[in-house]
């Protein structure tokens, strides 16, 4: 059992199944990242990154009014799976150079937004990068290493940058109704593989820390 104060309890909607309000958290996630962001509607945006937090930040921007969003994933599985849910184009960027690719899939000015949600070295410094002038790197992985960025390389288009840190009480809130709405699909997330037992639950562990396919 779990003592909670009263309003830290948040029902869940009727028409939510058990299944998808398992997700919620990282889904409210990606919605305080992109409420946080300068988000507006008939911009193009761009994700770092196809992991869970990725796969949720694509579908919440897509319902706050982004036309297009790009996104950068070498797994074919979060590949696919980013396509599902309404990315309008993937970069592997083992095998193309993402800034370059991105920048030409947004008529060579660059996404408005761009969400970093990858936390590898070379990511935060690629969001910058491909950011169009005046645009904005939105932090949501949580990197653990040092990164190096060349401040001139983005500090002369003035793009701005904004972090974004686990969640408010409105997040889940907002999160579940997106769920509810059908605005957020959760069907290209849960495979049967989501499922493991309990003696399972170790090696999960182990393999989540270098993930390849796993989307969640």
């Amino acid at each position: 059992y779990v003592i909670n104060k009263d309003w830290q309890i948040i029902p869940i909607p009727e028409g939510v199944t058990d299944q998808q309000a398992a997700l919620c958290e990282p889904a409210a996630v990606a919605v305080r990242a992109v409420r946080k962001s300068a988000l507006k509607t008939g911009d193009k945006v761009a994700v770092l990154g196809a992991g869970p937090i990725g796969l949720f930040c694509i579908q919440v921007a897509k319902a706050a009014g982004a036309t297009e969003v790009y996104v950068t994933e070498p797994s074919y599985a979060r590949s696919q799976a980013a396509l599902r849910v309404g990315a309008n184009a993937i970069v592997d960027p083992t095998v193309d150079d993402p800034v370059k690719k991105i920048v030409e899939y947004t008529n060579g000015i660059g996404p408005e937004i761009v969400f970093e949600c990858a936390s590898a070295k070379s990511t935060l410094n690629q969001a910058f990068n491909m950011t169009k002038r005046e645009g904005q790197v939105v932090l949501v992985a949580l990197a653990w290493e040092p990164t190096s960025i060349p401040p001139i390389e983005w500090m002369g288009r003035e793009i701005s940058l904004a972090s974004s840190f686990g969640t408010s009480h409105s997040d889940w809130s907002i999160a579940l109704d997106l769920i509810k709405a059908g605005k957020i699909d959760m069907g290209a997330m849960i495979t049967d593989s989501s499922f493991i037992k309990l003696e399972q639950v170790q090696k999960a562990f182990e393999d989540l820390i270098k993930p390849s396919s796993q989307l969640q």
